[in-house]
């Protein structure tokens, strides 16, 4: 299960890589005409990489390849190995199929372990005749990289494995609407698992942007229906103070009292990996937190309503972090009005310095907070702050 959910914020209408399950789907047909002599899997979502490479692994042993694994983060792992199986013939096969997991820690310059001659060699065995297929996975492998470019031209599939989106698009409010949920409606559905929309807003609330972990759960909750489904799913993920402080900021109501949910009841983990699960611990880190990013949302909306740029207020705010980090927080600034950031950033002082005196502050207070102050109605709600 994952114990931090991965922030994934909706694209514009022009997002640059198609939904993964199309891949999958152009994959399929692609292994029909036969198996492809070179395929990417580009992208951090395991779970739609580790499907594609089952179809290939399948193809490449109905074709009668020998099939080869290395995977560049095992301790195990050797680059002789990988150079002498895309050297040379397989000994009791037709061909071979190596599969190369981590490729981008070996074909990405800068990386420690990359290999320019293992790139000329991948290069060089995917232009070959005759039996026998590459396919490299990897989390980071730019668009215009050559060896993305060399599978283009011998015509080679390039599937996007990215993750899905966890929020919806900013064209429609609706937490159902989110490729996240959408999706998992759909495993349910292929699964016969009658799983409402609401219900998976829920579901993915709780456990986080982790589909082998969603799909673990779909499986426990075959044959069992939905009813009781929040007591029949844990709350794995725990999440982070810093991700609900986010979406809480954020005004998305539904999402940020699942995420206080799951802080108090399970806990979050820490830098060292171990969980906390001290109460007092999570309404320190959550009200330090929420307070915080609502200070510095503050600050950088009174320097866009006087007239400075974005980059004036990302400044403004002590802004810290990379360009991700800084689309996040103009995306984040666009949610409220100045008041409205001015109202929670008081509010979430309050909270904060009543939790530092003592008071007895609980999940109660944050999911008030959640519900005065939230900008994105939840199915059957209305929009409150603007």
């Amino acid at each position: 299960m994952a114990k931090k959910a991965a922030r994934k914020k909706a694209p514009s209408k022009k997002a640059k890589d198609p939904h993964p399950e199309q891949g999958l789907l152009a994959l399929g047909s692609a292994l029909k005409e036969g198996l492809p002599r070179g395929v990417i899997l580009r992208g951090e979502e395991r779970y739609f990489r580790e499907r594609a490479i089952d179809r290939l692994v399948k193809a490449g042993a109905d074709a009668g390849l020998e099939v080869t694994r290395h995977d560049a983060a095992d301790p195990d792992f050797k680059l002789a190995m990988l150079m002498d199986d895309l050297s040379g013939g397989a000994l009791f096969a037709a061909g071979r199929l190596v599969v190369v997991r981590g490729a981008d820690a070996l074909l990405q310059k800068g990386a420690r372990k990359f290999s320019a001659a293992l790139l000329e060699t991948a290069k060089a065995y995917i232009a070959g005749a005759g039996p026998g297929a590459l396919v490299l996975a990897a989390d980071k492998l730019r668009a215009d990289h050559a060896m993305v470019k060399a599978v283009l031209a011998i015509g080679g599939p390039v599937i996007s494995c990215r993750k899905l989106w966890d929020t919806p698009p900013p064209w429609d409010d609706d937490p159902r609407k989110s490729e996240l949920v959408q999706w998992l409606v759909s495993r349910a559905r292929a699964l016969k698992i009658p799983l409402q929309p609401d219900e998976a807003v829920y579901v993915a609330a709780a456990l986080g942007n982790d589909l082998a972990a969603l799909e673990n759960q779909l499986e426990q909750l075959r044959g069992r229906g939905t009813e009781g489904v929040r007591s029949l799913v844990g709350w794995d993920s725990g999440g982070s103070p810093y991700v609900v402080a986010d979406r809480l900021c954020e005004g998305e109501t539904a999402r940020a009292i699942a995420g206080v949910e799951a802080l108090f009841q399970s806990g979050f983990s820490g830098g060292s990996g171990t969980r906390t699960m001290d109460r007092s611990a999570v309404v320190a880190m959550l009200g330090s937190a929420l307070s915080q990013k609502a200070r510095e949302s503050l600050a950088g909306a009174r320097t866009l309503a006087m007239g400075g740029s974005l980059a004036d207020a990302w400044t403004d705010a002590g802004g810290r972090g990379g360009t991700m980090a800084q689309k996040a927080f103009a995306a984040r600034l666009g949610r409220r009005t100045l008041q409205s950031w001015s109202r929670l950033a008081r509010a979430a002082g309050d909270l904060e310095r009543r939790s530092r005196s003592g008071a007895t502050v609980d999940a109660n207070d944050f999911c008030s907070l959640a519900v005065r102050f939230g900008t994105v109605p939840g199915p059957g709600t209305r929009s409150r702050a603007r």
